[in-house]
Parts: structure tokens; sequence; C-alpha cells
């Protein structure tokens, strides 16, 4: 007879991570909760989601696409020759976001003394659309065209774009740096809670640009941007 032992490691914080273990197998299971917020602390309660497209805090996501698939901003600026960013040619953001990533990467050098890489930057519709699987879609790994942050412009995916385990066994320790200071530069990791919250895998490789006040707030309140934008629209519908 099978035997499973369910060892409750953290009861204070979100999300609440168990861990099972059955016949030497480890198996990760990640209970995420919306907690309990005042929402008034987020003022002004907004529809993201209906903002326009070039709005730095729009947001989009499963069921929530662009209004327009052939968005592009006016403030686009390359990635590459900035101070302490790793990027290729390609790798292009809108500026706002570009100029608080280096600040970031400044600081991230003086920690670490080297410096942050960008895997991955824009995507376009069409490279969503067309080489992307199917299958990865449909698994919340990915995501659908005209659904995709990183189509906003505002997104990066740093350093490699693995799954979790094995990201967070190679960065752990730049992630948990990323953590605590990303949202001094207004960036904020997207998806942390799993695909029945954020619609997603957990991705620590994944940061958006959020602007201003925002990506704090979510970070003192221990939220996700799809809780925040979920709670909102569940309240004020």
């Amino acid at each position: 007879m099978k035997k499973y032992v369910i060892v409750i490691l953290s009861v204070m914080s979100m999300p609440i991570t168990f861990f099972s273990f059955a016949q030497n197998q480890k198996i990760w299971i990640k209970i995420s909760m919306h907690p309990k917020l005042n929402l008034s602390s987020f003022l002004p309660q907004i529809d993201y989601s209906n903002l326009p497209d070039d709005n730095i805090q729009k947001f989009v996501g499963v069921n929530k696409p662009f209004n327009n698939v052939s968005y592009e901003p006016t403030d686009l600026v390359p990635l590459q020759w900035r101070s302490h960013i790793s990027a290729q040619a390609k790798h292009i953001f809108r500026k706002e976001a570009a100029d608080n990533l280096e600040k970031m990467a400044n600081a991230f050098y003086n920690e670490f003394w080297t410096n942050i890489v960008i895997a991955s930057a824009y995507r376009s519709y069409n490279y969503q659309k067309n080489s992307i699987s199917e299958s990865c879609k449909k698994s919340g790994r990915c995501a659908r065209e005209w659904e995709s942050e990183h189509q906003l412009w505002l997104a990066v995916d740093l350093w490699e774009t693995t799954n979790e385990q094995k990201f967070l066994s190679k960065y752990q320790k730049y992630y948990d740096w990323l953590h605590n200071n990303a949202h001094l530069y207004w960036f904020h990791q997207s998806y942390q809670n799993w695909r029945e919250f954020d619609g997603y895998y957990i991705e620590p490789r994944h940061w958006r640009y959020l602007g201003t006040w925002l990506a704090t707030k979510l970070h003192e309140k221990n939220i996700t941007f799809t809780q925040y934008v979920t709670l909102i629209q569940t309240t004020y519908k």
C-alpha cells in the first residue's frame, strides 16, 4: 500500500507550498490563495484590461486580449548597448521600461558584478501564432497570440526560457534579489501562482514593467497583477 506524507512548510505567507513524498519521489503541489485585501489601498479601482493598448498598465492575459492586433508603440528603443544589460539587437522595449530596466541592471551589477541577461523580450502576434505549439498554449506554459505580455513590449524573460525548477536550480540568488528589489524599478513577476490563479505556470524568469506605484503595491500585498485584476472585476462587476 502506498503511503503519502504531506508536509506544510509555510502557513504564514502565500502561496502555501506543500510537498508530497510517494515512493521516494517528490511531487510539488503549490496552492495559492487570494489574500484578504483592502481594495481601498489600491485606489483607483479601474478595469486594467480595458485600458488602451499603449497604456503602461494595460492588462492582457487568458481571454483578455489586445484591442488591436497590429498595435505597435511609438516609443521603442533597443536594449542592446544599455549598461549592464546583455541583449541582442532584436530585443526592443518601450523607452520608459528600458530606462528603468537599465537602472535595475546597474543595481544588480553592483550586487553581483554581472549583467542581467535578456533571453526574450518582444514577441509578435505572428510569432506567438505560428512558432509556438498549440499543446504548449493549452498546457498553460505559453500564451496565445493576442494575449501575451511580450506583445506589450514591456515584458522580458531573463537568462533562460526554461521551467521554474530548472531556472531556480541555476539562478536562485538572482531570483531572490529580483523578488526583493524589482518592484523598486517598477517591475513585477507576472506568474507566481500556477495557472488556476495567474493563467500560466510559475515563471521566475518573466518580469513585466508596470510603472509607478502599482508594482510596489502588488509586492507589498503579495499578490500578482492577474489576481488583483480578478479581485477588482469580482468586487466591482
